[in-house]
């Protein structure tokens, strides 16, 4: 069975600039296959992205992404569909079709096997944080996501955005988060690029390819996508010898402040289970699925953390004993093992 494609819950209120996000996302996939759920398709700027296809109701666009509009009541059909296309991820932008909470509440409750919660992003407004217009929803949103976007960041000054940041780490001390003007958002912190064929060969230009001709070196919008990349942080952690399950449990169940995902594998060996664990973890969830041993060459152990405003020293902290084996711990691999997929179908 295919990995799960994970769905990630985009919110924010009323003109903190979710749609600017979903649009840049789209824009700047940069290899990446998303799809995108919404109410409506005034939502995707599809002048922009060239549309290259349009069957079922899905609109694909010439970068691989694709689109679907869709209301509450046919949200479960049009996301089983996303999800068994070629995408990397889902985003589900909630105008219209149901507040945030409710949707993590929907998509952390299907029972579909391809589907996967991939987190929540909140959309917060600046210039509206800073003046207090915050409304109290807004507020129980951003409490319970796991990145943080600080929009229209250049719409105040320094001490102002200092405040607003103040106020987030009260509410939400651990989330990652990104401050940006024009919902500019790296997708790299959401989701790698999933394999594509090798180009082979003479090939007419992908429209990340034209877009990215377009956005030339002296162009103002290259220079601020170049910045994405400093937006986030990444962390990773090798290793040699098996690791210590519980301790690896630990850590993706309690990552450090302001990671959005861990990814990774890890080699677990004890009298009671050996071999090697894929890791995934973001919103909460966490997936550790068997898997073949990794081939000459690679590390037996890699964890990597990704993150905006991720606490480095706390994440080298974290793994510096994933190695300690306690060779007493005959069942300790049950501490990892509860989340892979096989183990929990045959408990049911």
């Amino acid at each position: 069975m295919p990995s799960p494609t994970p769905v990630i819950i985009l919110g924010g209120f009323l003109g903190a600039g979710k749609t600017t996000v979903l649009n840049h996302l789209l824009r700047h996939a940069d290899g990446r296959r998303l799809g995108v759920c919404v109410n409506d398709f005034g939502a995707v700027n599809v002048d922009a992205l060239m549309v290259a296809s349009q069957v079922d109701g899905v609109v694909g666009f010439g970068n691989g992404c694709l689109c679907c509009a869709t209301d509450s009541d046919g949200f479960d059909d049009a996301l089983a569909r996303l999800v068994r296309t070629d995408v990397d991820a889902v985003v589900v932008e909630t105008s219209g079709i149901a507040d945030p909470v409710s949707m993590i509440r929907r998509v952390v409750g299907m029972a579909d096997p391809q589907v996967a919660y991939g987190g929540m992003v909140y959309v917060v407004d600046a210039a509206a944080a800073a003046a207090g217009d915050l409304p109290a929803e807004a507020l129980r949103h951003t409490r319970v996501a796991d990145l943080v976007v600080v929009n229209k960041a250049d719409l105040v000054d320094g001490a102002t955005l200092a405040s607003v940041g103040a106020e987030l780490d009260t509410v939400n001390p651990t989330a990652a988060r990104v401050v940006t003007a024009e919902g500019a958002v790296d997708p790299a912190i959401l989701v790698d690029a999933g394999p594509r064929p090798e180009r082979v060969g003479a090939e007419q230009l992908t429209l990340d390819d034209l877009l990215r001709a377009q956005d030339g070196p002296d162009d103002g919008a290259h220079a601020g996508h170049h910045h994405l990349h400093e937006d986030y942080q990444q962390f990773t952690w090798e290793g040699d010898g098996p690791v210590n399950p519980r301790a690896v449990a630990r850590l993706v169940e309690r990552p450090p402040a302001g990671c959005y995902r861990i990814k990774g594998w890890v080699e677990v060996e004890s009298e009671f289970f050996r071999g090697t664990l894929e890791l995934s973890a973001v919103g909460g969830r966490v997936r550790a699925a068997r898997a073949a041993r990794r081939g000459e060459g690679a590390s037996r152990n890699t964890i990597v953390l990704i993150g905006a405003g991720l606490d480095v020293a706390s994440a080298r902290v974290a793994c510096a004993d994933l190695t300690a084996v306690d060779a007493d711990d005959e069942f300790g691999p049950l501490s990892l093992l509860r989340y892979d997929p096989d183990t929990a179908q045959g408990a049911g």
